[in-house]
Order: C-alpha cells, then structure tokens, then sequence
C-alpha cells in the first residue's frame, strides 16, 4: 500500500521566467509614461493625475511584486521540494 504507482516520475515546480522578462513591459511603461510627464506638455491636472497615480504607480508595484516573486520562488522551491514524501520526489 505504500508504493504507490506515482513513484516513478519525479515532481518539479514550474520555474518562473527570467526576471528581465517580468521586468520588460512595466518598466518600460513607467519609462515611457515619466518622461511624457518629464516633458511637461501635459497640463491638464486631472490627466497628471491619472497618469501618476493610474499607470505610473500600478507598474512599480507590478514590479516589486515580480522581483518578490522571483526572489521567492528561488528560495522556496528547494524547502517546498524537501517537504515532499520521498515516494513523491
């Protein structure tokens, strides 16, 4: 009863992708949006605003939490693989 038919195949946790690959779309976004804001040809408050605080701040958050997620997943894979039973590894 203790053999169980899942013994032969080992069991890995997906990998993330390369932190450049999270990082890619939203800093670039940030990039693109603090220099359209740098530039000054907005004058419209409201539009600052929304830009800032709308596209600017959601983008560095979505970025700490992709570095927090690879940070993670690089130092919770081996404890969460060595939790496993044996006959699952």
């Amino acid at each position: 009863m203790t053999d169980l038919p899942l013994s032969s195949f080992s069991l890995t946790l997906p990998a993330l992708p390369d932190l450049s690959g999270l990082l890619a779309i939203p800093l670039m976004v940030f990039a693109v949006v603090a220099l359209m804001l740098w530039s000054g040809r907005i004058r419209q408050k409201i539009l600052v605003n929304v830009l800032a605080l709308g596209i600017m701040l959601p983008m560095m958050q979505l970025s700490m939490a992709a570095v927090g997620a690879h940070w993670l997943s690089q130092q919770l894979q081996p404890t969460l693989l060595g939790m496993l039973p044996a006959w699952a590894g």
